[in-house]
């Protein structure tokens, strides 16, 4: 299933560049997620993990990111409920504001996890791009 999404933010692009590519700090502004943590990285590709608790149904996932600072930051699942995810967030700066977007593409592994996180996923996207938003202008 492939989910699109992109929001404007009213700020610069390097401040929602490190709000999004800062991933350990999820678990205190993203819904649903209890935590985050970074596991590897570098100025180049990134080691995740999440956990979430949707509803009292816990799962996690932990993707490989690679990273281009200011320009995209795309996932690739290395372990979790799905057969596979893949994702990008990519940034543009549009005079002092970013457009934000989010590409993501994924099968569940069963029947049962896509009812559950298939069809919370996409109210999550809605729900994570809204607190990436919501974050960068605090």
């Amino acid at each position: 299933m492939l989910i699109k999404k992109e929001a404007i933010v009213l700020k610069d692009i390097d401040t929602v560049f490190n709000i999004v590519n800062r991933v350990d700090l999820y678990k205190n502004f993203i819904p649903y997620c209890i935590e985050s943590k970074i596991l590897n990285e570098n100025s180049t590709q990134m080691q995740a993990k999440l956990d979430f608790d949707i509803k009292g149904i816990k799962t996690s996932f932990s993707t490989e990111n690679q990273i281009k600072k200011n320009e995209f930051i795309k996932m690739k699942l290395i372990e979790g409920p799905f057969k596979y995810l893949d994702g990008e967030w990519s940034f543009k700066q549009v005079e002092n504001k970013t457009i934000i977007y989010l590409n993501l593409n994924y099968e569940a592994k069963n029947k049962i996890i896509e009812f559950t996180v298939g069809k919370s996923l996409e109210k999550i996207t809605n729900i994570l791009v809204k607190s990436f938003v919501d974050e960068s202008l605090k």
